[in-house]
């Protein structure tokens, strides 16, 4: 199996505004010498635990703590250097984004969170998706706005699934995964929103009725994105850029449309695969596939600080739409106490946020609104040495594992106040 249609496969397994600067809201806070060498000494340790069982493990490990009046930021394996502002691919964490820009047009009166597809944009004659063949997916009149955002509406991800080579459609990547299709031919094709729902459209592919069930879609968030363009009356990365990033001081963040845009910003941190015993610096990625769902480029300061105050209803939200609307998540499953809401998942004992996955990147972001604490951790490596579980690992034992001892740490420094 090629690398390329590996990473693919594995996307699926992976889970008011204020314009003032990051610099401007940051320049009070103090850090505890303490906490920040415990910090510091955890972070190593994690990463030295990982490397005993992967010697050959090329990356490093990066945290960004916010918490109350109180900041720190600690490294490991990276170059010397590299602070809270170095670039890194966030991934799925530009779904809590697109939920926001969601949220803010319903804010505003643009869109019902309990319409369907098919139903008219309020004050225009226009549909949510156009009522043309290329958009008429398996049950447009049943899916809400509302599913898309919490992952419940059935859409099939074609991000992340091959088409069954079953569906009686003659479509020519039967059998393939659609985005490593295109890319064997044309690795700098700008895929399209239009383009993303069409594959859905000609298919007539579904998981499950809307409502009915959870499955985690990157192409149910396409949708959004499409929707948030037709409501608004502008692109994507302009309405998120404008209305997001911007209007909470990320001038460090961006969000690529292009093919052809596949350079990081400096300063950036590197990507790297781990496949079959290689290495491979895959910094540079054509992520025009991701825009809505998984597209952001950020850094540790920039996104800790926008889940914190996005979450304590400082953003471009009300306070009521967050608790009520955006934080109200539905189990995903019987086994595990946390779930998913709109664009957030939420981890027992942990708090809100989100993972994110793009090749060469993993990382994690978590905000606990009852004790202020705000968490970011990314490692730049995928190791696919031995497929899903050894990525798996990395997910459960580098990111979350250490988010929750990094948390304990804080906690612990709190009631010693």
């Amino acid at each position: 199996m090629k690398t390329t249609t590996l990473i693919f496969s594995l996307f699926a397994a992976i889970l008011t505004g204020n314009s003032c600067c990051l610099a401007d809201e940051l320049k009070d806070i103090t850090t505890n010498d303490t906490v920040k060498q415990e910090l510091q000494s955890l972070v190593e340790a994690e990463l030295s635990s990982y490397k005993a069982k992967v010697p050959t493990y090329p990356g490093g490990l990066a945290l960004k703590v916010i918490t109350g009046d109180a900041s720190y930021f600690a490294t490991a394996g990276l170059a010397a250097g590299v602070n809270e502002n170095i670039h890194f691919r966030a991934a799925s964490n530009t779904k809590t984004i697109t939920s926001a820009a969601i949220l803010l047009l319903y804010e505003r009166g643009k869109l019902k969170l309990t319409d369907c597809l098919t139903d008219t944009i309020p004050g225009t004659t226009m549909t949510y998706l156009p009522r043309t063949p290329e958009y008429d997916i398996a049950n447009n009149d049943k899916i809400t706005i509302l599913d898309l955002l919490r992952h419940r509406a059935g859409v099939f991800d074609v991000s992340n699934d091959a088409i069954p080579d079953t569906i009686p459609a003659d479509v020519p990547y039967k059998g393939k995964n659609y985005l490593g299709y295109v890319m064997e031919s044309d690795s700098l094709h700008t895929f399209t929103f239009d383009e993303l729902i069409g594959v859905n459209a000609a298919t007539g592919l579904s998981y499950f009725a809307p409502g009915t069930g959870y499955h985690y879609s990157n192409t149910g968030y396409s949708i959004l994105g499409k929707i948030i363009e037709r409501v608004s009356q502008v692109s994507y990365q302009k309405f998120v850029t404008d209305n997001i990033l911007t209007a909470m001081g990320m001038y460090g963040s961006s969000m690529p449309v292009l093919g052809t845009d596949r350079a990081m910003p400096q300063p950036f941190v590197p990507g790297y695969v781990m496949y079959e015993g290689k290495i491979t610096d895959v910094s540079a990625s054509n992520i025009s596939a991701n825009v809505a769902e998984g597209t952001l480029i950020t850094t540790p300061l920039e996104l800790a600080s926008f889940l914190r105050r996005l979450l304590k209803g400082e953003g471009p939200l009300s306070l009521q739409t967050i608790n009520e609307i955006m934080m109200n998540y539905v189990p995903t499953n019987n086994v595990d106490a946390g779930g998913y809401g709109c664009g957030l998942s939420y981890t027992n004992n942990l708090g809100y946020g989100h993972t994110g996955a793009h090749e060469g990147y993993l990382s994690l972001m978590a905000y606990d609104p009852d004790h202020d604490i705000s968490i970011v951790l990314f490692t730049n490596v995928w190791n696919l040495n031995d497929g899903m579980e050894s990525l798996f690992y990395q997910l459960n034992n580098m990111l979350e594992s250490t988010a929750f001892k990094a948390k304990t740490i804080l906690l612990k420094s709190k009631t010693k106040i």
